[in-house]
């Protein structure tokens, strides 16, 4: 079992809203070697435990291979402009979006150390599934400020 890779942002987004539930979204590629280590060391560990089934909804979108996705509005497009519509300029980039693929929680950028990257994505989930349910509105607005690896926490 792993984390699954997306092809219907319309039926993600519809299962995150039926379940009131934040999306994480990694953003990825496929000879990404850092995000084959955050699938391997993180991700897929949190799939495979069952532990946030009732906490979130993960996906990956690999957007190097060519493959035509579902967007959240229901039309078919290309995987890399959903990554150039969320203005994604490094892999992995991880996003916290609502089931309408709005963004909840301020997104993770790389990888800097994975030993602490686990701690710091259960905050951002924490936060981003009490944006959810509580219908919180988002603060955060992307830029080039965005730093890999950042603390997501920092500058909120």
């Amino acid at each position: 079992m792993s984390i699954t890779l997306v092809s219907d942002f319309n039926e993600i987004g519809e299962k995150a809203h039926r379940e009131n539930l934040p999306i994480l979204l990694m953003v990825s590629q496929d000879h990404c070697p850092f995000c084959v280590e955050l699938k391997r060391e993180v991700l897929n560990p949190m799939v495979i435990s069952g532990e946030y089934d009732d906490q979130v909804v993960i996906v990956e979108l690999l957007i190097d291979i060519g493959d035509k996705v579902i967007d959240f509005e229901g039309d078919s497009v290309d995987a890399d402009s959903i990554a150039t519509n969320y203005n994604i300029w490094v892999t992995p980039t991880l996003l916290f979006l609502d089931h309408r693929g709005k963004e909840v929680h301020k997104r993770m950028l790389g990888v800097n150390t994975i030993e602490m990257f686990g701690y710091y994505l259960d905050e951002s989930l924490k936060d981003a599934l009490k944006a959810v349910r509580q219908g919180e509105p988002y603060r955060y607005k992307t830029n080039e400020l965005d730093q890999l690896g950042s603390d997501p926490h920092r500058d909120m």
